[in-house]
């Protein structure tokens, strides 16, 4: 905790300079990555699924798992390069998952300052497991760590507290008209749990997941959860790419500005979890982390 209070001190000698302080630092990082995470996500997404990939879910890793679960986590070998880090953060870590939040000496802290803290580039996370539960510690980063190690943690520490500034928030208005002609709006889904997923057809990983996506809709189909898709393009695009395409989710074409403006979606494929009041409980960037949520909300 020690390392940690002279960075909570800076943070807020910053705010006691200028009258924005954090705000404006904040919002300027998540324009910053939202720029990113826009030019990115059309060639490929963030790894997150996008540049966390900031469109791609996991892949390949060097640390497995089961030593990230041990406890014994050389946090040395994961900085000395930035593709030992990028495979240790791939199969280990996601900012937008529930996860318990720890300081540098393993105290429990508020996830919204977990986050403002990685958005330094002065830490980590580091994963372990306690009675089941997921734990990201943070952990000082080395002087000699790769600066792309840094910028990559900052990014996506940025967009996690942005989407995690979401959740508690109602769902903004919407009416929507799916590509079959069915209107979709809060009178249609009251008392219902809402799953939306935001993608558009050049996003490689987001149609990746249409199958995963797809045995969601098939394992809740007699629960009260209802499944729909925005997207950036066309009516006619949508139709004619979807014929090649099985997704079961019913789409609504030309949601480009409601997902940047309304749900302030910072990357692609996004999900959003809406609970039956129509708040929304969550925002993810993979159909991985979307699962295991919905399994954790619906209890299986």
């Amino acid at each position: 905790m020690r390392n940690i209070i002279p960075a909570l001190l800076s943070i807020g000698v910053g705010f006691a300079i200028s009258f924005f302080g954090l705000d404006f630092y904040s919002d300027s990082l998540e324009n910053e990555n939202n720029i990113i995470a826009q030019s990115s996500e059309v060639t490929a997404p963030v790894e997150t699924s996008s540049e966390e990939g900031e469109e791609a879910p996991e892949e390949n890793s060097t640390v497995n798992e089961s030593s990230a679960n041990s406890g014994s986590i050389d946090t040395e070998n994961i900085q000395k390069s930035f593709d030992n880090w990028e495979s240790y953060t791939k199969e280990n870590i996601d900012l937008m998952s529930t996860f318990i939040p720890l300081d540098d000496e393993e105290a429990v802290m508020e996830k919204g300052i977990f986050l403002t803290l990685l958005r330094t580039g002065a830490y980590i996370p580091v994963k372990s497991e306690k009675d089941g539960k997921v734990q990201y510690q943070l952990t000082g980063i080395d002087n000699s760590a790769d600066e792309k190690i840094k910028k990559s943690i900052v990014s996506k520490a940025s967009i996690a507290h942005q989407y995690f500034k979401m959740e508690g928030k109602k769902l903004p208005d919407y009416n929507f008209v799916d590509l079959k002609g069915k209107a979709h709006n809060k009178a249609d889904t009251k008392g219902k749990l809402l799953v939306i997923k935001c993608w558009f057809i050049t996003c490689k990983v987001c149609v990746e997941e249409f199958p995963e996506l797809n045995e969601l809709v098939d394992k809740y189909k007699d629960d009260k959860i209802e499944f729909v898709s925005l997207a950036f393009d066309k009516k006619d695009e949508l139709v004619e790419f979807l014929e090649t395409k099985e997704f079961k989710y019913p789409t609504i074409p030309e949601q480009k500005d409601y997902m940047a403006k309304k749900l302030k979606v910072k990357q692609y494929p996004t999900h959003l979890i809406v609970d039956a009041n129509g708040i929304i409980i969550k925002m993810v960037s993979n159909v991985k982390t979307l699962t295991s949520e919905l399994e954790r909300i619906m209890g299986k």
